[in-house]
């Protein structure tokens, strides 16, 4: 009897990892772009040392 319940709890949790998995989309992601917009919010364009040159 538990080697029957056993074996009903280990097909169990193998078939809800391959749904998972197949419900997942194998690993089907968007591919990244090659070229990301640089956005660093208020950091300036040109380093402070320069800035402090010219001043």
């Amino acid at each position: 009897m538990e080697l029957l319940l056993i074996t009903a709890l280990a097909l169990f949790v193998i078939v809800a990892t391959v749904r998972s998995v197949i419900r997942d989309g194998r690993g089907k992601t968007p591919p990244e772009r090659s070229h990301a917009d640089w956005t660093a919010g208020s950091v300036p364009s040109r380093p402070y040392s320069e800035v402090t040159r010219l001043a």
